[in-house]
């Protein structure tokens, strides 16, 4: 009698893994041919996987308890004994689930993030996100891990392709440079900036300037290698970090043409005569 319920129980287990391969099937299938936004289908279609997923599971722990006649199939049109529900409620609803899927819930509806989003989370980990469900996101990192995140952990979420972003570049000078020279040879940057990558380019208001910009002198105080100049730009957030580098890498093109020397941190040693030290105690 066991052996043949562990039969059956397997092959449910067999069924729900089959059937939920075809929902999941379907769905990308289906999203497939809608006309939503591709991050915003792809979003869609990852988390009714995981909602698909966690029904499955669900109806597939209640027939196997069934099977074993610990669910009353006269009572409730087959749901589970008083003594089962009160064990299944005590399993699923722990506080660390529930927070998961709470979170989860805000992170959707809030869209927060989307599939193929370049995120930030808790200031640790950072990633692009392959894969949202009701429990956890999942990123890949830049050495190709994946990472997944319970949402109920999930605290802060900086998100870098939210429409537009703002590129900052900082560059510190040697206090020995001309001011005026090196905030021309800045200038230059921008203007081969905004020739590069006009299209993608953004204002963020009727009034603002379009393109990059000389921000100026930003720091002079903190260290002693030089002084800190920024320049600055609003970019759709599909290029940020193609523009980043970019810009990162003019700097250093002009600065080497008209010869500008980046500030550096220096060690100054000062040797005292000992004889002299000796000679004072």
């Amino acid at each position: 009698m066991f052996f043949s319920k562990l039969i059956r129980s397997i092959f449910i287990i067999i069924i729900a893994c089959i059937l939920l391969k075809i929902i999941q099937f379907f769905l990308k299938g289906l999203f497939k041919i809608t006309k939503f936004d591709e991050r915003y289908e792809d979003t869609l279609c990852s988390v009714l996987c995981s909602v698909s997923y966690y029904i499955m599971l669900f109806l597939s722990v209640i027939l196997i308890l069934r099977e074993f006649e610990i669910v009353d199939a006269t009572a409730f049109g087959s749901l589970v004994t008083g003594a089962s529900i009160v064990g299944i409620v005590a399993g699923v609803a722990s506080q660390s689930i529930l927070k998961d899927i709470f979170n989860g819930f805000f992170i959707l509806f809030e869209k927060q993030i989307q599939v193929g989003d370049f995120i930030v989370i808790n200031e640790e980990f950072r990633g692009s996100v392959e894969e949202i469900g009701i429990r956890s996101v999942s990123l890949r990192d830049w050495d190709l891990k994946r990472i997944t995140i319970p949402n109920g952990n999930i605290n802060s979420i900086r998100n870098y392709s939210k429409d537009v972003m703002r590129v900052i570049v900082h560059v510190r000078v040697s206090y020995e440079e001309d001011p005026i020279k090196v905030l021309d040879s800045l200038q230059e940057v921008c203007n081969i900036m905004n020739e590069n990558y006009k299209e993608y380019l953004v204002k963020l208001r009727p009034s603002s300037n379009l393109g990059f910009k000389v921000y100026g002198i930003t720091d002079i105080e903190k260290i002693s290698i030089g002084a800190k100049y920024t320049i600055t730009g609003v970019v759709t957030s599909e290029k940020y970090f193609a523009i980043l580098r970019e810009a990162k890498l003019q700097v250093l093109i002009v600065f080497k043409k008209n010869n500008i020397k980046i500030g550096y941190p220096t060690n100054i040693n000062i040797l005292a005569n000992e004889d002299n030290i000796n000679e004072e105690l």
